[in-house]
């Protein structure tokens, strides 16, 4: 046996060695990296959804406060116009971390929360011909929706099943 033959048979095998070690390794970090990542976004999404849910829901607030109470409507209404412009800043945050789904979702409650806002003002829907539904239903479907999309993008096992708003 020549000495380049004995050479590759010595080497054949340790190069095999390396090589069915180093594969699994390899796999296993970058599904390591691929987790990390995807738990890194989640706590900043988590939050940036809460902010937008606690946003809308004080919209929706305000609205029932301008029709159903006596507190001070220009109070109420300029409370609700402060959430109403904090609002598409939220959705653009979401547009950048979100699915394409959970971006629509967001979109449409900005956009029923708009038709609250000027319902609440005693002004007429822009959109009332597009839909059957007065904005403030719309804009409570509209938050059920996204909080449905925003449980699928963090892996909620069951995302569809959230309670109602009202029983």
């Amino acid at each position: 046996m020549s000495m380049t033959t004995q050479a590759a048979l010595t080497v054949l095998p340790v190069t095999a060695g390396a090589l069915i070690g180093f594969v699994p390794t390899y796999l296993m970090e970058r599904r390591r990296e691929r987790e990390a990542l995807r738990k890194r976004w989640d706590e900043p999404m988590h939050q940036l959804c809460s902010e937008t849910v606690v946003c809308v829901r004080k919209i929706l607030y305000g609205r029932n406060q301008v029709k159903y109470s006596d507190a001070d409507k220009d109070v109420v209404l300029s409370e609700m116009e402060d959430d109403y412009q904090r609002l598409p800043l939220l959705v653009e945050q979401i547009r950048l971390l979100g699915t394409r789904d959970l971006q629509v979702a967001a979109r449409l409650m900005l956009r029923h929360a708009y038709a609250v806002r000027l319902e609440a003002r005693g002004e007429p829907d822009p959109r009332a011909d597009e839909y059957s539904k007065i904005p403030y239903e719309r804009l409570v479907d509209a938050v059920q929706q996204f909080r449905v999309e925003a449980r699928k993008q963090l892996r909620v096992e069951t995302p569809e099943e959230i309670a109602r708003e009202e029983p």
